[in-house]
This record gives C-alpha cells, structure tokens and sequence, in this order.
C-alpha cells in the first residue's frame, strides 16, 4: 500500500501546484526611459528579462508601463500582480511585497544592481563626499523614485517636480536646480547622446548609493499563489543569471 500511498501524496501536490498557477500574470512598469532597463523604442533589459521569466514559467505575462506612483497604487489594489523595478523601501511594504530573507530583501532574487549619482553644471560649486552633500540650491530629482528620501534625509532641498532624466537635465542647464540626481545608466545614456549635456554637464564621484531592484508582488497575488509567487522570484534570479541573459546584458547597447 505504501507505494498507493506515496503516489497519492505526489498527486494531491502536482494538483495543489497546478491549481496555484495562473494562467496569466500583469505586471507594470514606470513609462518612462530608464535606460538600459528600459527603453522607448525597443525592449530595453527590463522587458526582455521578462520574456524570458515568461518562457520558463509557462505562463502569459502581460506588461503594462504606467508613472511609478499609479503603478505602485494599482499594485496595492492588486490590479496588477507584481511592479518592477523597485528598491527597497520599508513604506513600499504598504503597496506591496519584495522576496524577503527575514527582515530584510533577498537580494538573491533580485532583477539588477543600479546606483545614483549626482550631476552638476561643470565649473559649478558642488560638495559632495560620499557622506555629506552641500548645494547651493535645491537637487533635482525624479517623482517617486527612492533617491528622493535619500536627499531629504541629507538635509537637501528637493525639486521632485519632473518625471524623466532628460526635464531633469534640462532643468539644470535652465539654472533652476543646482544639481541633479540620476539614475547613473539612463543619465549617463541621456547626456552622451546630446551635445549640449555633454559641453556643460558633468558627473559628480562617488555614487550617491548602489542599491539591487526587485519585482514587487501584490499581497493579494501572494495570498493567491503562494507557492507560485515563490516559483516568480525564484525564476527572475535564474533568468538574470543565466548564460542566454547575460549575453543580452553584454550586447546591449
């Protein structure tokens, strides 16, 4: 009877497992250019990541991009599954969940390592030592990203009123910040491809922070598909470290 027994058992899982799939999943995504993570006119590594958690899971992933903050709001009201990329803050918790070790992030699961760094106009006074910022003036900085804390808790004055890095940019050559702080890939992307950003900006060393992203799940999502949320998060760190997307990282351009 035993082996009746043992078959059952591995049956009763193989049809918990398959009633926790769903058949699709919807993520969302900030709309605007975050290079190389994403893209305007292709899909940037953000998306092409995501095809190829897509493929391994056998289940249809749909992408929806929306401003950062509707989209950590439609993930608290679980109309959307999961959010990418976000770091970890503590108060995001309230929109949603990240792959936890304890109390803090599992950074094995997470999608990518960034960093911000701050640029200013070049010959202007900036001081900054990796500890301790001084600007005359306020730092600009993109609505609802986490560098925005990160300036407050500084002691800076803050001018969050622009969404891409490209108004921030344009903001600081205007005058109208003194600095401004970017994500370093897609700022450094935005400046080489303008002529004008690279005759007057220049970046600021070191790095304000560096810092992993991860997918964020909803609490709805993970309360309905626990074991397959699980399965979402675990596949995101195979995917990023695996040989197919580690080429398209080196490719990348």
């Amino acid at each position: 009877m035993r082996p009746v027994i043992a078959f059952s058992l591995l049956l009763s899982i193989s049809l918990v497992n398959a009633a926790d799939k769903p058949a699709s999943v919807k993520f969302c995504h900030e709309n605007n250019e975050s290079y190389p993570w994403l893209v305007a006119d292709r899909p940037g590594l953000n998306l092409i990541m995501m095809k190829q958690v897509e493929k391994q899971l056998g289940t249809k992933v749909e992408l929806a991009a929306l401003p950062w903050k509707r989209c950590l709001d439609e993930l608290k009201n679980g109309t959307v599954d999961g959010a990418f990329k976000s770091s970890f803050k503590a108060d995001r918790l309230e929109f949603g969940l990240y792959p936890m070790q304890g109390d803090k992030p599992d950074t094995s699961k997470r999608m990518l390592d960034e960093s911000y760094t701050l640029y200013k106009l070049k010959g202007s006074k900036l001081d900054w030592d990796g500890k301790t910022l001084k600007a005359d003036g306020s730092v600009g900085a993109q609505l609802g990203f986490s560098v925005v804390e990160q300036l407050k808790g500084m002691g800076v004055k803050v001018d969050d009123g622009a969404r891409s890095a490209d108004d921030n940019l344009k903001k600081l050559l205007a005058g109208r910040v003194s600095a401004v702080a970017l994500q370093t890939q897609e700022a450094d992307n935005t400046i080489a491809g303008s002529t004008e950003f690279r005759d007057k900006v220049e970046k600021v060393s070191p790095p304000l922070s560096e810092k992993p992203y991860f997918l964020m799940l909803s609490k709805q999502f993970v309360a309905k598909h626990p074991d397959f949320a699980r399965q979402v998060w675990d596949t995101v760190a195979q995917v990023r470290e695996s040989a197919e997307y580690k080429k398209q990282v080196q490719q990348f351009r």
